[in-house]
């Protein structure tokens, strides 16, 4: 058995049971464990199960209205202060990372997109009075009233959510006020289920119980961890800036167009304004770390040659200048994202990088930086935007790569998860690294005895040593000097080469 689904003693789950087509009940059944519960309800003590859905602890949260806003407040969301006027009001059904519906009151009209029309919709259900914590009717919005921008915040903050509480599931309330502020109201873990509801979430429960059975045979292959799977292949799209020698930035449009191996990535200021301060490089994907640290080499020879200005040094980090902000995005593919491998990626990826951070780190977090911050991709992978630009040297590179390859592959074997605990989320968020290292000294024992992290000790050992000394990297550097780039390959002639 897989999954099986646990209700608490008070949960109400209607008609549930009926429209899931895996085991469910009020106990597990005897013998071996199933590899997954979900846990509908409050539970005497939590099941014990490899992926463990909607643990007690985040349960327990859920249902106190004030540590929940603390949660939300440190991840970067706004909740209300005082008594709020709602111009629009949502209530959105989350299930792991996806928002599955979303509903308005009834009776106001469904925002629309820039240019669009409004008119009148008698497809969408009417929920019952009252419903799932909310007062008075609700519509549910079909896919086509859902474009405008205030529906899909809420929708995206609401899966935010629950996944800063340690949850799976929540129906989420949001409101946006007369500021056009998108605010989170409350959330209930395992609200009442009406049919609609149960329908949804036995869907969304369904989809994942089949992903993973496939998983399971997928990654069955990599157990003897003999080798690096093929199946499993890595990209990015790490960001840098460009300073004069003066100390002023150049815009990087002024070299890049938005697409190419080599482009420019905008920032959206007050008032709607975009910029384009950031140079992108988007190496090809690769099989493994060491060939995308090849490629991100090419690439950056190719950016050399479209960015002629040799006087401009090419900077990254978290924040290497005023307000401009890095990202180091990664991306990951043959492999099934869920929440367990996106909290292994923020606590053995996100938090110990914390400790090779400039002294500027903070001043990235949470608007870019944020926990679980990641994006599902066309071509069947995901995107990891949580990491600051680690393109400082091409070790560091390899190290940060490596790290996040091998979490993709052995996420089950990684069950720490300290920054479930609200005092360090607030050391990630604020950069305080004394706070830290004891917590990354613990989460570090257990990448060194995985198989993956013995292929490559040598490269995480040496990682290991530098973080453990919380030696920064130089945001002010600039990285062609180490990654050889021209016009810097023959004066870094005399200082050791990396083995690219």
């Amino acid at each position: 058995m897989s999954m099986f689904v646990l209700y608490g003693k008070d949960a109400v789950v209607g008609m549930l049971p009926l429209y899931l087509q895996i085991p469910s009940g009020e106990r597990l059944p005897p013998g071996k464990s199933p590899r997954a519960v979900l846990q509908w309800g409050v539970p005497a003590q939590d099941a014990q199960a490899l992926f463990l859905l909607n643990p007690l602890k985040g349960l327990i949260r859920a249902v106190h209205s004030r540590t929940c806003r603390e949660f939300w407040r440190q991840n970067g969301m706004k909740v209300p202060v005082g008594n709020e006027k709602w111009v629009y009001e949502f209530q959105v059904a989350v299930f792991q990372l996806d928002a599955l519906a979303i509903w308005t009151k009834a009776g106001i009209a469904a925002l629309v997109p820039a240019g669009g029309s409004l008119r009148a919709n008698r497809s969408g259900r009417q929920l019952p009075v009252p419903v799932s914590g909310g007062r008075g009717g609700w519509r549910e919005l079909p896919p086509e009233e859902q474009e405008a921008y205030h529906i899909r915040r809420a929708k995206r903050d609401a899966v935010r959510a629950v996944y800063a509480l340690g949850l799976s599931t929540g129906l989420v309330r949001v409101g946006v006020n007369r500021e056009g502020n998108t605010m989170l109201i409350g959330v209930e873990a395992c609200p009442v289920l009406d049919d609609r509801l149960a329908e949804l979430f036995a869907g969304a429960i369904n989809r994942y119980a089949e992903k993973l059975e496939a998983a399971e045979r997928t990654e069955a292959v990599w157990q003897a961890g003999a080798a690096w799977p093929t199946g499993v292949r890595l990209g990015a799209d790490p960001e840098f800036v460009l300073r004069r020698p003066g100390g002023s930035f150049v815009p990087a449009n002024r070299f890049l167009e938005k697409s190419g191996v080599v482009g420019c990535d905008a920032v959206v200021l007050s008032r709607d304004r975009v910029i384009h301060p950031l140079a992108e490089l988007r190496p090809k994907p690769c099989g493994t770390p060491r060939e995308l640290v090849r490629e991100l080499y090419r690439t950056m020879r190719q950016a050399a040659r479209q960015i002629p200005d040799a006087s401009l040094a090419w900077l990254s980090g978290s924040m290497p200048g005023k307000g401009l902000s890095t990202g180091g995005h990664v991306h990951v593919s043959g492999v099934w994202l869920h929440d367990h491998l996106l909290r292994a990626l923020d606590n053995y990826a996100a938090l110990p990088l914390v400790l090779a951070e400039g002294e500027a780190a903070g001043q990235r977090r949470p608007k870019y930086g944020f926990l679980g911050d990641a994006r599902r991709k066309r071509h069947g992978g995901f995107e990891y935007r949580t990491l600051p630009s680690w393109l400082s040297t091409p070790e560091l590179a390899l190290a940060v790569l490596t790290l996040v390859h091998m979490i993709a592959l052995h996420y089950r074997e990684l069950r720490q998860t300290p920054l479930d605990h609200l005092d360090i989320q607030r050391a990630y968020y604020n950069g305080d690294k004394k706070q830290l290292l004891p917590v990354v000294r613990k989460l570090w024992t257990d990448l060194e005895r995985l198989p993956a992290y013995r292929q490559s000790k040598e490269t995480m050992d040496a990682f290991r040593d530098r973080l453990f000394r919380m030696e920064e990297w130089n945001e002010q550097a600039d990285f062609r000097i180490p990654w050889k780039i021209p016009p810097y390959q023959e004066k870094a002639a005399t200082s050791p080469a990396f083995m690219l």
